[in-house]
């Protein structure tokens, strides 16, 4: 094979290799991002993301050639107490946690995806908070594939990990109330198509 065959044979295999990979919306009726912080070694106080969106371009074939890309409103974190939420969006005259009007969003970014087999990923990703940018890790998991009742393609999965919120400058109440705020995240998400 000559010089230019090779380069061709390479390059039809890179094209061939993301070629599989299906870009999928998600699918909000059925999406969660939970997350839960120790507090004062009482309870873990659990709350929610009620507003996020995103992508996933998941590749069947080949998981390692995924990614995701999800943005989070910042001013939907709800921890069903309206006190809690008060503080936890405040902008004056402290901003403990995420001053909402600020830094409106969040962002997670994958960098790199690794297939541990059976369905299992690790999922190595860039989260933007409050102007940070900070590497997070998500243990994720394909629940199934299938089709949604249009006959569109459907995935599902679940993630878990944890973010140290000190990194984004959320000191507020540590060591009292936990530094590491533990996630949970469901996602069901169907095919854009063309």
């Amino acid at each position: 094979m000559n010089h230019a065959k090779f380069l061709g044979a390479i390059a039809l295999l890179v094209f061939s290799a993301g070629a599989s990979a299906e870009n999928y919306g998600l699918d909000m009726g059925h999406s969660r991002i939970w997350f839960d912080v120790d507090h004062q070694g009482y309870t873990m106080m659990v709350g929610r993301f009620s507003e996020f969106g995103g992508t996933i371009d998941y590749d069947a074939d080949n998981p390692s050639a995924s990614s995701v890309d999800i943005t989070i409103a910042a001013d939907s974190v709800d921890m069903f107490h309206d006190g809690l939420n008060d503080h936890l969006k405040r902008e004056e005259p402290r901003m403990d946690f995420f001053g909402v009007t600020t830094y409106p969003e969040a962002r997670f970014v994958s960098t790199n995806v690794e297939d541990a087999g059976d369905g299992s990923m690790v999922i190595t990703g860039d989260l933007t908070m409050l102007g940070q940018t900070h590497p997070v890790t998500l243990d994720a998991v394909l629940n199934k594939t299938g089709e949604t009742r249009g006959g569109a393609a459907k995935v599902g999965f679940s993630a878990t990990g944890s973010v140290d919120r000190t990194q984004y400058g959320m000191g507020f109440g540590v060591p009292a109330i936990g530094a590491e705020v533990g996630l949970r995240i469901e996602i069901e998400a169907v095919a854009s198509g063309d």
